[in-house]
């Protein structure tokens, strides 16, 4: 299904699925809006891990906030996309601290597939 920012947001979907892919399941939703959980601050998007009982990541949904500008949105997908690329390579994040130093090298990993792909 189409999203909301268009065929080059779904391309860099696509790449990133085969560039950067995980071994779970993966969702991306739009949403209206989003705010942080103990801050209550708005946010352009968030990884969301679902977990088994037996601690293991089953699947992600990443949602992103509906109306950003489009270099926003794209910057917000390979933002939440490391999310998950860090956990699924070094475990949960600490809610007080996701973004930690295997975090940024995970952003960086992603930036690069991404980048790779538009030239």
């Amino acid at each position: 299904m189409r999203s909301v920012y268009g065929k080059k947001f779904d391309k860099a979907v696509r790449v990133l699925r085969k560039r950067c892919p995980l071994p779970v399941p993966v969702s991306i939703r739009t949403r209206k809006t989003l705010k942080c959980r103990e801050s209550g601050h708005d946010l352009y998007g968030q990884c969301i891990a679902y977990v088994s009982r037996r601690n293991r990541i089953k699947s992600f949904t990443i949602e992103i906030v509906r109306g950003l500008p489009f270099d926003t949105a794209m910057d917000t997908l390979l933002h939440e996309w490391a999310h998950a690329v860090d956990q699924i390579d070094n475990g949960a994040d600490d809610d007080m601290h996701p973004h930690r130093k295997s975090w940024g090298e995970a952003y960086a990993k992603v930036w690069r597939a991404y980048i790779d792909e538009e030239d």
